[in-house]
């Protein structure tokens, strides 16, 4: 196995398991009255984690490729981790039983999107 795939490995993961909770039919999730606010936040948290380990898997092949880490990886990785926040609130909108597209789930991904870019920004770019 090539080392160089397998650094993506996480962030493909963690791309799956959005897939599978955001792809739960409506019947199987628990009905409690929600916290207000809480699903947003699950959202912000796995959008973060999803964009952090996609910088993850690109910082490491960048790196072992000898050329250094690429800037231009941060930016693909917010678009990657935008759009599939996007494409996920069509699928619960069009395909997912008693599930809805929500524009501010949306935004919350897109915010959790940033967050960890952020993060992953301040982790391994801080002066020494």
């Amino acid at each position: 196995m090539d080392r160089l795939t397998r650094n993506s490995y996480p962030g493909i993961l963690c791309g799956i398991a959005i897939l599978i909770l955001t792809g739960l039919p409506g019947s199987l999730l628990p009905s409690v009255k929600p916290v207000i606010g809480l699903d947003k936040v699950v959202h912000i948290l796995m959008y973060a984690t999803f964009a952090f380990l996609c910088l993850w898997g690109y910082r490491k092949q960048f790196i072992d490729n000898g050329v250094g880490y690429r800037k231009r990886a941060i930016w693909l990785a917010i678009i990657i981790s935008i759009a599939y926040g996007g494409l996920t609130e069509i699928i619960q909108e069009t395909i997912v039983p008693g599930r809805t597209g929500d524009w501010f789930d949306f935004l919350a991904d897109s915010i959790g999107t940033g967050i960890g870019a952020l993060v992953f920004y301040l982790f391994f770019h801080r002066k020494k």
